[in-house]
Formats: structure tokens, C-alpha cells, sequence
């Protein structure tokens, strides 16, 4: 349970009673939390469950609505990350904010340069970062440009920088994620020495149990914006953690459910929806044993008008299953089926040309091209289908797209750039950009990510129109309980880079069984690592 001593008496980062509304809904509801200087604290959760949130009133992204946050027996209320570096709390995302086109050095003192009686003093610069990174044991040559290092370096060289800001208190969010293998036992060993070496709290948020549980002093459990489990790593154990989780009352359930196999029953929808039984159903998709740098292990198969649901936690293999089957990540073993046939990823274009076609999860990144309108949008990878000698039918090609895009029921000028709509707009133009390269199978990566409750709902009527009125079939991730249950006819649960067991029918599961699948392999998978080794 939450420590119940009083903040302004202690040395610590200490959430007391604090609760975030976000649109009236609670993403906190009193929660209490508190990092000691030179503790680690594991913070995990199941997708939503406020982790983030947490982290981000900590580092002054965020203000909190209720409760109140002490900084060593201080009462803060960071307006900015700016204002929290300045008092010593500093925090290293899941996505590095390092600059990779400058060097070592410049990255270290950037905004805070050296100066001396001419100017930017980059030798005292140049030595100072030098004697940093050799402080941290960081073997980099601090004139190269951040870019020429791997990801596992720069997240040593970002922890390394933010203890050169005065800090106390480090919030690492999901540190592991895009490493692998030694570079994860490094990066924690790492956040482990320099804790210990510089008295520095930390906060660290990761999945991965068996992570947490080498370096935490304390782990803490949030559950649906509550802390559920505060205490002694020493004595709480994984399972514990797990049933908190998921939400179930013994933790002998955690495991059984590792074990389901799909049934064999027809799955029937309700209010109209075609029924169909999967063995009558064309086989579109059938992946097995499928290995990749970032995958071990992925088994999956799906039928022409179904949902297929990817669920899994931050760095379980989702997006990496959709890459490669893109052809933008190399396998390395394993076989592919498409449409009967055998399937070679080579490139995005090949796999536009057999009938994959792909919605990112990052629509501003990657997605919208922001200085177009929303019909050429729409239009801009067939662009092809409406040029006669030379000529491009504008007529045509903006028909087609404005057809889409009104049966989409878009709300918003089309004709002006596309930043102009509403996010959920702008998710439906992508989705309408999808539509109009007339996929056989339709991959989504967080196809709702940052839309309003009532965009997510005409999501998942289209979704589900599209399977099984019109016989597409669909791949969709998300990292949300309720929208897998609900948009999905199966379920395929991802764990550390591989499925586990076969997929599900969505009627044999609910939010905690999805938790248990995700959470307990989790445990499961790396105990049976630590056994092996």
C-alpha cells in the first residue's frame, strides 16, 4: 500500500494523492508514489493504466489536477520540463531526444554552452564530455555525430547527459525497448551503478517484470489510475504483480490461460453481420515460425473477412510483425503463405501490389502530407490508375477520393491542407488513402491513436464492415483492452517477440484474460530464459 508518512518530513519525489482528468475521464485517481534519492522504483501496468501520465506530472509536461507533488519536502508545481530539469528532475523518453546530426559534445552542452573571453570555449567543452562519458565507462569518440552510434549507445549517452543538469531524479520511460539481448543487461546494470554512484532516484517504467525486478528497490503497481501494489521488491513476488494486473483473484489463473487454443465454433455476429465459420473462410494470410532480428517465434493465420487483433505490450514484436510483412524488416527464418501462395517480403511497393496495404501508427510522422489537401491526400499512391498518356485525370481521381472520404463522413473542408481537419479527420483521410488502393489485406497500427471516443466508435463499424461485408481481411494493434475486444473477431496475443499459443475467438475473452495472456508469458518466457541460462 501507499507509505503513509508525511512528504514535507522526507528527502524524495513524492506524488500524494494525486488525480489527472483528461475530458472529465480520470487517467490518475489518487495516487501516491514516492522515489527515495538514490532508490529505484519500478513502475509498471497494463496499456493506459496511467504510467505515463505519472511520469509526465513528475517531469512538468503535465499539470496535475488534484493532490499534491514535493520535491525533498517542498511542494512544486512544474509548469514546464524546463522548470523540473531546472530543480533536478529529469527525464529520458522512450523516443531519444538527443540530436543526431550534431556531436557527442555539442549534444552534451547544448542550450548551456562553455564560454570564454572569445567566445564558445569547445576544447573545455570537448574535455568535459570526454571525462563524462569515461565517468560512465561510454566508449565513443565525443567529435562523431550522435547519429553514427546505435540506439543502445545514445540511451547510455542520454542517462549520462541528464546527470550533468544537477539532477536528483531520473524518470526513464520504457528505457529497453528498442534494445536487445546484451544491450539490455548494460543499459540496466548502467541505470544501476549510476543510482548507486550519484545518490540519484529513479523512476523507471518497463514491462518486462524480470527487468524491474534486477535493479528496483520498490516495485509499484498502477491499476486503472491507482496504485494497486507499493513494496519491497524483495517481497513481492512476479505473480503477485501479474494478478494485480490482470485483475484476477489467484494468481493460478495467470498461467492456465497461456494454454488456450482457438475452438473451432463458428464465430456469429450480431445485428446482421455475416456468420462464418474460419474453415469455410480462404486462408489471405498464414505465417509460421516466423524470425526476424526483432522477432522469435510468430505464428499467425488469417481468413478472408475476419478481424485479426495484435495485442501485446510496448515492444512485444506488433509493429515489427507489420514491417516485415511490409518487407522493411529481413527474415531471418520462417515461412509465409499469401493467398496460397508462398510470400517473400521485398519492399512496401511489392507487398501494395499482392494486397497489403499498411496504416501508420504515427499519422503525423509518417502518415498525412501536411502541405496537400486532404483529396490528394487520399489520391496520392494512385495517382497512377487515373494517367492516359501523359495526362493526369485531376476529375477522376478527385471523384474517386471525394466518394471515399464522404462515406467516411468527413467532417471539414477537404480542399484546404489536411492539418486543417481534426486528428480524427486526419485518421479517417489515411484510412480513406487505404481504402481507395483496394487492399486484400488491410494492416493498422493504432488505427484510433489520438482520436475522440465518437471517431473510434465509426472506426470500428468500418473495420468490421469491410471484414465481413465485404470479405477484406484485417490486421489490426492496438495497445487497448476494450478496443481489441471489441473490433476483433480473434485475438493473437504478442510476448517478447513471439505469439503465444494460437489465437483466440474475442468471445472466450475479456480485459483481464488479455492481461493474463500479456502479463503472465511475459513472466512465464523470461523465468523459462533465466532457467535455460
Amino acid at each position: 500500500m501507499p507509505k503513509t508518512e508525511t512528504p514535507e518530513a522526507q528527502l524524495g519525489l513524492v506524488a500524494q494523492n494525486v488525480a489527472k482528468y483528461y475530458s472529465g475521464v480520470p487517467a490518475l485517481s489518487g495516487v501516491s508514489v514516492q522515489c527515495r534519492p538514490g532508490e529505484i522504483v519500478g513502475l509498471v501496468g497494463h496499456n493506459g493504466a496511467g504510467k505515463s501520465t505519472l511520469l509526465k506530472i513528475f517531469s512538468g509536461a503535465h499539470r496535475h489536477d488534484e493532490g499534491h507533488v514535493y520535491l525533498d519536502g517542498r511542494e512544486v508545481h512544474f509548469s514546464s520540463p524546463a522548470e523540473a530539469i531546472s530543480n533536478g528532475v529529469a527525464t529520458v523518453y522512450q523516443e531519444l531526444s538527443l540530436l543526431q546530426n550534431l556531436s557527442v559534445t555539442e549534444n552534451t552542452f547544448l542550450g548551456r554552452e562553455l564560454r570564454g573571453l572569445t567566445g564558445i570555449n569547445k576544447d573545455l567543452m570537448r574535455i568535459r564530455t570526454q571525462e563524462l562519458m569515461d565517468k560512465f565507462q561510454i566508449d565513443v569518440d565525443v567529435d562523431r555525430q550522435v547519429g553514427d552510434y546505435p540506439v543502445a549507445t545514445r540511451q547510455l549517452m542520454e542517462i549520462a547527459i541528464a546527470t550533468t543538469l544537477n539532477t536528483r531524479y531520473l524518470l526513464l520511460d520504457e528505457p529497453t525497448t528498442a534494445l536487445e539481448g546484451e544491450q539490455v543487461e548494460s543499459l540496466l546494470d548502467y541505470v544501476k551503478q549510476v543510482s548507486a554512484k550519484e545518490n540519484l532516484g529513479v523512476v523507471i517504467v518497463n514491462h518486462k517484470l524480470d527487468e524491474l525486478y534486477r535493479i528496483a528497490d520498490r516495485i509499484v503497481a498502477l491499476v486503472d489510475g491507482q496504485v494497486r501494489i507499493d513494496a519491497n521488491a524483495k517481497e513481492v513476488p512476479h505473480d503477485a504483480v501479474v494478478e494485480a494486473i490482470a485483475g484476477v483473484e489467484t494468481a493460478d489463473e495467470v498461467f492456465e490461460g497461456i494454454e488456450i487454443k482457438a475452438s473451432k465454433h463458428a464465430l456469429t455476429k450480431q445485428k446482421g453481420q455475416t456468420t462464418h465459420v474460419n474453415g469455410e473462410k480462404n486462408q489471405a494470410l498464414v505465417v509460421k515460425d516466423l524470425h526476424t532480428p526483432s522477432l522469435n517465434g510468430v505464428n499467425i493465420e488469417i481468413h478472408e473477412g475476419e478481424v485479426l487483433g495484435l495485442y501485446g505490450l510496448v515492444g512485444a514484436g506488433r509493429t515489427e510483425f507489420l514491417r516485415t510483412l511490409l518487407g522493411l524488416d529481413k527474415i531471418k527464418e520462417g515461412s509465409l503463405e499469401l493467398f496460397g501462395q508462398p510470400y517473400i517480403p521485398k519492399n512496401p511497393k511489392d507487398a501494395g501490389k499482392r494486397g497489403l496495404v499498411y496504416l501508420t501508427e504515427e499519422r503525423k510522422k509518417d502518415g498525412i502530407i501536411p502541405m496537400m489537401n486532404g483529396l490528394s491526400n487520399v489520391s496520392l499512391p494512385v495517382v497512377g490508375r487515373y494517367c492516359k498518356l501523359g495526362w493526369l485525370s485531376r476529375r477522376s481521381m478527385d471523384r474517386e477520393s471525394r466518394g471515399i472520404l464522404d462515406s467516411l463522413q468527413i467532417r471539414g473542408n477537404i480542399f484546404n491542407d489536411v492539418t486543417s481537419l481534426s486528428g480524427g479527420n486526419q485518421q479517417k483521410v489515411l484510412l480513406a488513402r487505404a481504402i481507395t488502393q483496394r487492399p486484400r489485406i488491410l494492416m493498422l497500427d493504432e488505427p484510433t491513436k489520438g482520436v475522440d471516443i465518437g471517431v473510434k466508435a465509426e472506426i470500428h463499424r468500418l473495420l468490421k464492415t469491410m471484414a465481413h461485408e465485404s470479405g477484406l481481411a484485417v490486421l489490426v494493434v492496438s495497445s487497448e483492452d476494450d478496443e481489441i475486444i471489441e473490433v476483433s473477431d480473434r485475438v493473437s496475443v504478442f510476448v517478447s517477440g513471439r505469439t503465444v499459443g494460437e489465437s483466440i475467438p474475442v468471445e472466450e475473452l475479456n480485459t483481464s484474460r488479455l492481461r493474463q495472456l500479456a502479463w503472465g508469458a511475459e513472466v512465464s518466457v523470461n523465468n523459462s530464459r533465466i532457467s535455460d541460462g
